[in-house]
């Protein structure tokens, strides 16, 4: 160990041991933006008791996707987890158990599937754990120890770091949930955390070449890291982030602090585009540790995607690559390094296919308007995944890109960010439903010919005042045919559906089953 090394390992235990001598000390310390101080969660719920209160999916033409969508949450119960008693956590959460600690990164992304069963078990709350262990300057630490609350893990996310300050997803976890519980209470709860933890990245900024501090956490192994100062898709994720502040501020009346955020995410947006886009190759890149724009492509340039910072002409030029078979456009896809960059092997970070990544391509395409190429990829990743489940009954960290296999490097029933396949891809992408609660609306895309649809999917309240709803397309024999609908409902509600031939919004009083026939127009 260097004496650079050493230095700083003494004094992260320094603050171990200043924030953790006691409980007085380590309250007056961390956590004072979010108002939870106290442990008050329920009883684990097993899987057995609860399958039934599932949303239950239909989907004739591939019952495999069915049966890969309950295990998944077989798995994910059996990660649902209480805090030990030595812990200062204030709530239940999923684990997703890769060693000791819980992962900001992980369990963001396992809220996500975990908001379909929010009236079981409701996994957004896992995150007020990194909200309560917050420190007083808005940086919260991506890895904490299950027993004792530990801050960081040296050489990979202690605070003050970029290992620490990578990847800041909280914003895209609370808007999700927020999509399908409809709380605006925790929404106002999270917003002052989640302002404090933007404010902390300065920590990481770099003056000199106006960007953000990027290092192997980004992407553990990937061939990028050797030469890399500062990443795009850090770099994009303050776009991001700020484009969520203000979306939360909006949803909270606080539409001056949505413009201040848009503003400056605007602005940040622009300089991206002038520092990190080369316009002959089409694609962003890294910034170099000697000063220069690198030359690797990798799966963090698709970030801007999500944060709207191309323009019409870029969006063209990347989607270009997402569909090039020589490089992204893989047997499976979204291989996070492209098969024909320097560095490819399939494994982990150097091109192995990810959910979470995924994920982020997928509604980066979304929110520009390109849902076709975004369902594609989104059943090309369904599709495949089901395969290697069929072949080995469960889910992995990874995916091979090459072939319809797991990935090299892999841990076989791994749920946390992987359950998003199997539960999300089902019903957002397979399936095409949207929840958006604070509208009461559910936004279908009908793009299938067999039955399909979901029976007692909840949204929009808590407990008996939560809705509950049928949809149910019956089976069809092509795109042009009349498309016969029924919906059963607690609560009255809008739905929006959407096909290749229309584009509707029905007002559902819930009163009995309502039927729907959306009829092919003729031509006169």
């Amino acid at each position: 160990m260097t004496f650079k090394k050493i230095i700083k390992t003494l004094a992260l235990s320094a603050i171990y041991c200043t924030a953790f001598t006691s409980a007085v000390a380590f309250e007056a310390q961390l956590g004072s933006f979010y108002p939870k101080k106290h442990y008050s969660g329920q009883a684990i719920p097993s899987y057995a008791k609860n399958k039934d209160k599932l949303p239950k999916p239909i989907f004739d033409d591939k019952p495999e996707y069915i049966d890969f969508y309950y295990k998944a949450w077989q798995i994910g119960f059996a990660h649902f987890k209480k805090p030990q008693a030595t812990s200062p956590f204030v709530s239940n959460f999923i684990d997703e158990a890769f060693n000791e600690n819980i992962f900001l990164w992980d369990m963001s992304f396992s809220t996500m599937w975990g908001n379909y069963a929010h009236h079981i078990f409701p996994s957004i709350e896992g995150l007020d754990n990194f909200y309560r262990m917050q420190m007083n300057d808005g940086e919260i630490v991506r890895e904490i120890g299950e027993k004792d609350g530990r801050l960081g893990v040296v050489g990979w996310s202690e605070p003050g770091t970029e290992g620490n300050l990578n990847h800041p997803i909280l914003p895209w976890a609370e808007l999700e949930s927020y999509r399908v519980t409809g709380n605006l209470q925790r929404l106002s709860d999270v917003y002052l955390p989640l302002v404090n933890y933007r404010e902390s990245f300065k920590k990481i900024y770099h003056a000199n070449s106006g960007l953000y501090l990027t290092d192997k956490a980004a992407m553990d192994d990937s061939p990028r890291n050797e030469q890399m100062l500062a990443g795009i898709d850090v770099a994009a994720e303050m776009v991001i982030f700020d484009r969520w502040l203000a979306e939360i501020a909006t949803e909270l009346g606080k539409h001056k602090e949505a413009k201040k955020y848009l503003a400056r995410a605007d602005e940040y947006a622009k300089f991206i585009n002038d520092k990190l886009w080369h316009q002959q190759s089409g694609f962003y890149y890294d910034w170099g540790k000697n000063d220069k724009l690198m030359s690797m492509r990798t799966i963090a340039a698709f970030w801007t995607m999500l944060g709207k910072i191309p323009d019409q002409k870029q969006l063209a030029r990347l989607i270009e690559h997402l569909n090039d078979p020589k490089s992204f456009n893989t047997k499976h896809r979204v291989p996070t390094h492209p098969k024909d960059e320097e560095g490819f092997n399939g494994d982990y970070w150097a091109g192995a296919v990810w959910v979470p990544t995924n994920t982020m391509v997928i509604q980066g395409l979304e929110v520009n308007g390109e849902y076709e190429l975004a369902r594609e990829i989104a059943m090309n990743h369904l599709d495949s995944t089901t395969e290697v489940f069929l072949k080995t009954g469960t889910a992995w960290e990874n995916y091979y890109p090459l072939a319809i296999k797991q990935g090299r490097k892999a841990k076989a029933d791994f749920i946390g960010w992987s359950g998003l396949a199997p539960i999300n891809y089902l019903i957002k992408h397979a399936i095409g439903l949207r929840i958006d609660a604070p509208k009461n609306t559910i936004t279908w895309r009908i793009n299938e010919l067999g039955r399909h649809g979901i029976t007692d999917l909840r949204f929009n309240g808590q407990g008996d005042a939560m809705n509950s709803v049928d949809l149910i397309a019956q089976a069809r024999t092509s795109l042009s045919d009349n498309i016969n609908i029924s919906v059963q409902c607690r609560q009255a509600f809008t739905l929006k559906i959407i096909t290749t031939f229309a584009d509707n919004d029905y007002n559902i009083s819930c009163q009995k089953e309502t039927k729907i026939t959306l009829k092919q127009k003729t031509k006169s």
